[in-house]
């Protein structure tokens, strides 16, 4: 084997080592389609940054894939991948745990309760994120309690310490003698006391025997008045009773009535508890209005605005053609999507008349030139048809589509500029995270009814590089197969999602 033959093979070895440990670090992710993007706020997230690990009850699901301030660094926002095949819950949270006393931190997701609703991807986490718990804050309260240790130490020793405070250590342990000797004094002079009075205290003790008979005698008695009074009681309340019984008879025959007519299947009510097809029929109806609501809290909405600015004459004309777009795209679920949209644009539309002439007999019969007595030249002066074309600026145009994602690719279909047309996107992923590059390629206007002398169909090719979630800029190249409409354009464009409006209007009613 030549040297230069190793030379290669040991580069190529080389390199696949350091990709698959690239792959296998995170490096670089060629899966992320089979995760789903959520979002979590906190006020402190020390200890974590990108690529760091997501955990479920202690199972990895996914990692951090970016970390940005916002709120003017007031809050941190975390960009969560999480697997498709976890769940997630509208009380769900995240918090910054550690393993063990010196391991690494990492985010702990608490997936909420399974009773409520799903949360959507692409969601942020409702309640709010718990933070680390900051090891200095712990050491100062450590510093806190050694400091309060120390000056009660200090206390007893000024207290104790030395001779004064062996002198004051000697008189408490003399006053706790004396105590004691008090305390054994007086138990002495009780137990004379209890001596000298033995007598009174039997003659105390024959009183409560006699006081004990007399109630003895005096119970039954009481016990006959207290019967009359109960029986006199029960009287009255069977009295009470048997008119409250009779006034239920009264409502109860009203009652009974209603409940007849269910029986036999009358009414609305009775229909639902006896007929089972009405009863099925209700249980459809409801689960239909659940199942409705249910793909409208799953529904998403993103808001699109953005320009686009050609750098040379539209169509040779003395001005430049500038448009404006105003789209909002429905995603009832994460695979396709409906889009509706206007466009301001300078150019505007063509508008084509055509001017017929006719020629009738008096019984309303059409005739044509041919049919009449003209000379050649009187039928080329009577033509029958004209053609006029109009040019309306500062027109608005529509868009109106459906779309169908595939992974990477997305495919739409519907009216461009107010004209039947496709197209095709292309999400690139880029290396830098927070960049992202959207391609599209659009065919619409096949016959060219917007331009003037030209019949080629208007193919445009869009290019979006977002620069942040939400800011992008546009440049591209505009009708490029037209003989006389190619040319480029570039602009700016702005993307906000309904997650975004509601963060938004949450953190305009905390300054309100």
């Amino acid at each position: 084997m030549r040297t230069e033959t190793a030379v290669g093979l040991f580069i190529l070895v080389s390199t696949g080592i350091f990709l698959y440990m690239s792959y296998q670090i995170g490096s670089f992710r060629f899966d992320r389609v089979k995760y789903n993007t959520f979002y979590a706020y906190f006020n402190d997230i020390s200890g974590l940054n990108k690529k760091s690990d997501v955990k479920i009850a202690g199972v990895k699901v996914g990692w951090i894939d970016a970390i940005d301030l916002v709120s003017d660094g007031h809050q941190v926002k975390a960009t969560l991948m999480i697997g498709k095949e976890y769940q997630l819950y509208t009380d769900a949270y995240a918090m910054v745990r550690q393993e063990g006393l010196l391991g690494g931190k990492y985010l702990e997701i608490v997936p909420g309760d399974p009773a409520l609703p799903l949360l959507p991807a692409g969601s942020m986490l409702t309640r709010p994120s718990r933070g680390p718990v900051k090891v200095d804050r712990l050491l100062q309260q450590f510093e806190d309690v050694a400091q309060n240790v120390i000056s009660i130490t200090k206390s007893m020793d000024e207290a104790i310490g030395g001779e004064q405070g062996s002198e004051k250590l000697r008189a408490l342990v003399d006053n706790m003698r004396t105590s004691a000797e008090k305390f054994a004094s007086f138990s002495t002079s009780l137990d004379s006391l209890v001596t000298r009075n033995e007598t009174n205290i039997d003659t105390i003790v024959a009183e409560l025997k006699n006081v004990i008979q007399d109630l003895r005698n005096e119970i039954p008695r009481l016990s006959s008045n207290v019967q009359q009074n109960l029986e006199r009681v029960a009287a009255v309340l069977d009295r009470d009773f048997n008119r409250m019984a009779t006034k239920f008879e009264d409502v109860g025959d009203p009652l009974r009535g209603v409940v007849q007519k269910i029986n036999q299947g009358q009414g609305v009510l009775g229909q639902l508890v006896n007929d089972e097809q009405s009863s099925r029929d209700l249980k459809i109806a409801l689960n239909g209005i659940r199942t409705y609501f249910d793909k409208v809290e799953k529904m998403a909405v993103v808001f699109d605005i953005h320009t686009e600015s050609m750098a040379g004459p539209y169509q040779k004309e003395c001005f430049r053609e500038n448009k404006g777009y105003v789209n909002v795209r429905i995603h009832p679920s994460e695979d396709y999507f409906y889009l509706a949209g206007i466009i301001a644009t300078q150019a505007g539309r063509l508008e084509r008349f055509e001017e017929h002439r006719a020629w009738f007999k008096g019984d309303c019969e059409q005739l044509i030139p041919d049919q009449m007595d003209l000379t050649p030249a009187q039928q080329l002066k009577y033509a029958p048809l004209k053609r006029y074309t109009f040019r309306r600026l500062d027109k608005f145009l529509y868009n109106i589509q459906v779309g169908k994602i595939y992974g990477n690719f997305c495919f739409r279909g519907g009216l461009f500029d107010s004209t039947g047309g496709i197209a095709v996107d292309l999400d690139i992923p880029l290396t830098e995270d927070r960049m992202r590059w959207v391609s599209s390629l659009e065919l619409y206007d096949i016959r060219g009814r917007l331009r003037n002398g030209d019949d080629r169909p208007h193919l445009k090719w869009l290019n979006r590089l977002f620069f942040t979630r939400n800011i992008y800029f546009t440049f591209g190249a505009d009708d490029f197969i037209s003989h006389h409409n190619k040319n480029a354009f570039f602009g700016v464009g702005l993307r906000f999602c309904d997650d975004d409006v509601k963060y938004f209007l949450s953190r305009l009613s905390i300054i309100i």
